[in-house]
């Protein structure tokens, strides 16, 4: 649903915050992005919104992991009751940003109930509550909580129903159920009203699944999307009102609305309607091609929808970059590009299997969603764009595994804040690494029919982490504690070590080497590799069970080196990682704008490697932001001492020197970088455009306000 991201733009030098839900997308789905990545490669990998997100990814990175217990607790703590449905009468009123509403909630509690509890937007007042009888019920709010206190005690394994009406204004990200971001807005532009946004009373958020009924009243000129079957808009003067029905248990709790252009897409079993605002038009044949695609490869590997019809929809980009609702995907502005963003595109369908129709039992199971929209995406990659595209994706999701893979377990996510890089980290990312782990301790076969089975076996349910191990080992027939022990039950990543000796034979050559890490644990089978004089690679499984394990390994001509784990089949610690993750650490935080804490940061980056041209780049910005330009100035000028990886690091610091000798009234020193820029051939992200503009008009700063 969300999409951590974690949507892909070309983003110099580093992406400003955004956020997506999974349905926050961007995650970790919110928006994915491509950034200037590291000594490996040209750009910083594409992350995925953070999402959330959910591609990951707007602006709650900085909350801390202990500001979340008692969300946590509050999100765990068990109901005494069950909501089975929703029958919500809503006006919208755009031009005063307004929301008035009633909630009919069938419920079914576990005992006699006189005390209820619900979530709701904090923006949203109550005006009345009533019980089954219409008796007026007592209540208080508290923030986001809604607490009631009924004199007739709702009787235990009986449906009954409580009546809230409410409403209020939706117009900013003040006093949202995610900080910082809006979630739930009204205005002439565009409404979207998320689940996340608590914009109707809700009970076990992510856990309880409900089905519902939606009477939507909009202006006579507005379209309204949501889940479900729709009935035939009801015209009144100046008004229309849209009801949609969604009669499984699902999340169906998303309305949108707004001015749209309706533009159909049909494919081989899919049913596609795609809602874009004005100036995206031209894009909707690209993107419904692209989402049927999608459709028919996850329906080939998880097992089809039960509902083929999907509306894919516009929606502002004050907002998550994604987020998934049954039956409709609705992506940001931003995630309308050409050529079309299949990353974010895949990852928010993929969450029409994972959180639509089957969702986690609690939130300490989210990575059976999350997580798995995350490898699903990974999965799409490597069917769409070969083997390289998806080995790169893998690598970019292990290093947001890495980046804060100590501060739980993946089976305490409930202790984390949803939007925080923490989460987006454990959840979306480590929970990734883990099936693609799973997928290689069992086999590619048995990992496709254990993702079948639980789209089949518990469609329109909730699967626990347990449930899910079973499912797993019923089909690989293999017993697999050890490996839910280790991956989602612990933290810990093994760093290898290797050594080896090469003996020559009559016809050839034998490696005896031993491999060691130092979680006592682990049990995988790790791959080794030794590469040869003049002929291809040998590679072997090695059972590792423990710190250490033995391997001979026979070649025909004469070994090289040898590698251990060389197609990244395992979360892992190396150099090359630990350098990655410490530059993911820092960049998050200048996301957060904690500058001083990302100086400390990039600072530890070049105790790992002082020769990081990418690592003085960024104390260069942040130097450069801060107008500190002597210390800017010394450290562009590592940069071109350094080791020039990423390329484009080059061109750039010639770029911002000129600009410093700019500012500081040296115009023909300022020129000189300039032309050196221009000489470097180099245009990554207009950088020569740039140069050619400086050259006829001087540098000058933006003003503090802009």
């Amino acid at each position: 649903m969300k999409s951590a991201d974690h949507f892909e733009l070309e983003a110099f030098p580093l992406p400003t915050k955004d956020t997506s839900i999974h349905n926050v997308g961007d995650t970790r789905e919110e928006q994915e992005m491509l950034r200037f990545v590291s000594a490996e490669s040209a750009f910083l990998s594409r992350v995925p919104m953070w999402h959330l997100r959910m591609t990951v990814r707007a602006g709650i990175l900085g909350l801390a992991v202990g500001l979340s217990v008692a969300w946590a607790c509050a999100q765990n703590s068990a109901p005494r009751f069950e909501v089975k449905n929703y029958v919500i009468d809503a006006q919208i009123l755009t031009s005063e940003h307004l929301l008035s509403a009633k909630a009919r909630i069938d419920l079914i509690p576990s005992s006699d109930l006189t005390a209820l509890s619900f979530e709701l937007n904090s923006n949203l007042r109550v005006e009345k509550v009533t019980d089954p009888t219409g008796q007026d019920v007592s209540y208080k709010q508290d923030g986001q909580f809604l607490n009631l206190s009924l004199l007739n005690p709702l009787p235990s394994g009986k449906l009954s129903s409580i009546t809230v009406k409410y409403g209020g204004v939706l117009n900013s990200a003040d006093g949202s159920p995610v900080e910082g971001i809006k979630v739930a807005y009204i205005g002439p532009e565009g409404t979207y009203l998320l689940y996340p946004g608590l914009w109707f009373p809700v009970s076990g958020y992510k856990v309880n699944r409900f089905s519902a009924t939606m009477n939507i009243t909009v202006p006579s000129d507005e379209t309204v999307i949501a889940s479900g079957r729709a009935g035939v808009p009801e015209r009144q003067t100046g008004q229309v009102t849209y009801t949609y029905e969604f009669d499984q248990a699902s999340f169906p709790g998303t309305v949108i609305a707004g001015h749209y252009s309706v533009q159909p897409a049909t494919a081989i079993g899919a049913d596609i309607a795609l809602y874009l605002k004005p100036g995206h038009e031209g894009l909707a044949a690209s993107y419904g091609d692209t989402a049927a695609k999608i459709l028919a490869f996850y329906s080939d590997i998880f097992g089809p929808l039960p509902d083929a019809h999907l509306s894919i929809v516009e929606i502002g980009d004050d907002t998550v970059g994604g987020y998934t609702t049954p039956g409709v995907v609705a992506l940001a502005s931003r995630g309308f590009t050409n050529p079309v963003n299949y990353r974010l595109l895949a990852h928010e369908i993929s969450h029409l299997w994972w959180g639509c129709l089957v969702s986690p039992a609690t939130l300490n199971d989210a990575f059976l969603d999350d997580g798995l929209a995350q490898y699903s995406r990974a999965l799409y990659v490597q069917e769409a764009a070969g083997e390289a595209a998806f080995e790169d994706l893998m690598n970019e999701t292990a290093i947001g595994a890495l980046t804060h893979e100590g501060v739980a377990p993946i089976d305490q996510a409930a202790q984390l804040h949803e939007f925080t890089p923490e989460y987006q980290s454990i959840v979306f990312d480590k929970g990734a690494m883990v099936f693609h782990m799973l997928r290689w301790v069992i086999g590619d076969d048995a990992f496709h029919q254990t993702l079948k089975a639980l789209a089949q076996q518990y469609a329109w349910k909730t699967v626990s982490t347990d449930e899910f191990q079973r499912l797993a080992e019923k089909t690989s027939k293999q017993e697999l504690t050890f490996f839910f022990a280790q991956w989602v039950n612990s933290t810990g990543v093994p760093q290898f070590k290797r050594s080896w000796a090469v003996y020559r034979l009559q016809k050839g050559y034998q490696v005896v080497g031993k491999m060691q890490q130092d979680l006592d644990i682990f049990r995988m089978p790790v791959e080794v590799r030794v590469m040869c004089q003049g002929s291809r690679p040998v590679t072997e499984r090695i059972e590792m069970v423990g710190t250490t394990a033995d391997f001979t390994i026979d070649t025909r001509t004469k070994p090289l080196r040898v590698l251990v784990d060389p197609a990244s089949r395992i979360l892992k610690f190396d150099d090359q990682t630990k350098y990655q993750v410490e530059m993911a650490r820092a960049d998050q935080l200048v996301q957060e704008q904690a500058y001083l804490d990302a100086i400390k940061q990039y600072q530890d980056v070049l105790e790992i490697n002082s020769n990081s041209s990418l690592a003085h780049y960024r104390l260069g910005e942040i130097h450069f932001k801060l107008r500190n330009y002597n210390a800017a100035m010394e450290e562009f000028r590592h940069v071109l001492d350094g080791d020039l990886n990423p390329k484009w690091t080059e061109v750039w610091a010639h770029l911002k020197l000129g600009e410093i000798f700019d500012v500081t009234g040296q115009r023909d020193r300022a020129l000189n970088e300039y032309q050196r820029a221009l000489q470097t051939n180099d245009n990554t992200q207009g950088a020569l455009d740039e140069a050619n503009r400086y050259i006829q008009k001087p540098y000058k700063p933006q003003t503090q306000s802009s």
